[in-house]
């Protein structure tokens, strides 16, 4: 009977899409930016809260849901990336080595001294204390004191980088031009060059943990590593156009954007793309979602675009399509943090916690669980009760078919 009535669903919810496409095409709505400019990256702190950067110093900030959006104005240089370590620590990069720093928020910006005058294309934090930022000429820089201070790093190419992405303290792997990857396991001691069928330019990389990552860029390919970049294969089955930009909120689900204004989307890891409609044929640069339901692009002309899934849809979609872990909240957090996930049949269900070297230091929960969503609560302790030290920690959700891992920061 459940899976007739899960069949019954399935179809409902395809006629829905084939009879009402424009309650979809809606679901990318767009929003006022304020300029023309073309924005190059966008990060949302919370639903509400968020940033976006590009040309000319340009600095947005909203912090309702991007109903309306202000201008900060910090310097004249072309921002290229804008993250945030937690609503209060973030920093922002671009041309001639800048780095702005706040910790209130963005109250304030600070400017600090990169240790370089190359362009710094792409920014990513490692744990509570390490962000590293990376750009033209192979400029490699790391802070270890949460962008305070930084040092130059030496990343064995002059090639152009052009996104990078890391995990924990010692973890980074950097993506450029001419199918360029390369990735450091000792913080930036030395780097090893991985190998792939990219030749064109790679846009952006993710890695969700030190081994499950995704790049994209031109020639509309995705690459997918289970094995930390050891090995990449293509995920670009659907995609028909070069990609700037990807971003994914589990090791299944994610989106990626491109030229033309192209939105793909995927639920199985890039083993099948969808594309979304959205209200424009200018490039998109950049994609980021808090959540499995609110989602931001930003692109060229000033152009940003909200998603917002209908009330009702999202959870009869997950409830009956996918299994979905959820980035935990607070993060980072102290002392504790809240993990969700969604589990579209009845199973065993396993959380482990594991440390940055992939030890596993508890089991939050094992025990049979009904189809639909449920949480759990990690309060910063291991299986014998004693509290855990500061830095980068995982948590994986099994069940009887699958599992997926997500990372996420105690500061104490």
């Amino acid at each position: 009977m459940r899976n007739l009535t899960n069949y019954l669903i399935r179809i409902s919810i395809f006629c829905l899409i084939i009879i009402s496409p424009q309650l979809f095409s809606q679901s990318w709505l767009s929003q006022n930016s304020g300029t023309t400019q073309q924005l190059k990256s966008v990060y949302m702190v919370s639903e509400n809260a968020g940033w976006a950067c590009g040309d000319a110093g340009t600095l947005l900030h909203t912090v309702d849901g991007g109903q309306s959006w202000s201008m900060v104005t910090i310097t004249g240089a072309d921002l290229h990336e804008v993250t945030f370590r937690d609503t209060q620590t973030g920093i922002v990069v671009g041309d001639n080595g800048v780095i702005f720093r706040t910790v209130d928020g963005g109250n304030s910006w600070q400017s600090v001294n990169s240790s370089t005058t190359s362009q710094l294309r792409g920014a990513d934090w490692g744990d509570a204390n390490t962000v590293w930022a990376a750009g033209r000429d192979g400029a490699v820089v790391k802070s270890n004191d949460a962008g305070a201070t930084w040092m130059t790093i030496n990343s064995g190419t002059t090639n152009r980088i052009r996104a990078i992405s890391a995990v924990g303290s010692d973890h980074a792997w950097i993506v450029g031009n001419d199918g360029m990857i390369r990735h450091t396991s000792n913080g930036g001691a030395s780097w090893v060059a991985q190998s792939s069928i990219a030749t064109g330019n790679l846009q952006d990389v993710q890695f969700l943990s030190t081994t499950t990552g995704f790049t994209c860029g031109s020639g509309s390919l995705v690459l997918h590593t289970s094995d930390g970049g050891n090995t990449w294969q293509s995920r670009s089955t659907g995609i028909a156009i070069g990609q700037n930009g990807l971003y994914f909120i589990d090791e299944n689900t994610g989106w990626s954007v491109g030229g033309g204004g192209t939105i793909y989307f995927t639920t199985n890891a890039g083993l099948n793309w969808t594309q979304q409609p959205v209200g424009t044929n200018l490039d998109i640069q950049d994609v980021h979602f808090p959540s499995l339901s609110n989602g931001w692009v930003v692109g060229d002309g000033g152009n940003i675009f909200h998603w917002n899934v209908p009330t009702g849809i999202e959870d009869t979609f997950t409830a009956v399509e996918t299994f979905h872990l959820e980035q935990n909240y607070p993060n980072p957090f102290n002392p504790s943090t809240t993990i969700r996930f969604h589990l579209p049949a009845s199973s065993q269900v396993t959380v482990r916690i594991f440390n940055i070297v992939g030890q596993e230091i508890n089991i939050l929960l094992s025990q049979q669980l009904n189809a639909g969503s449920h949480t759990v609560v990690w309060n910063g302790n291991d299986r014998t009760g004693n509290a855990v030290v500061s830095g980068t920690y995982f948590y994986q959700v099994q069940t009887e078919e699958q599992s997926l891992v997500r990372k996420m920061v105690l500061l104490k």
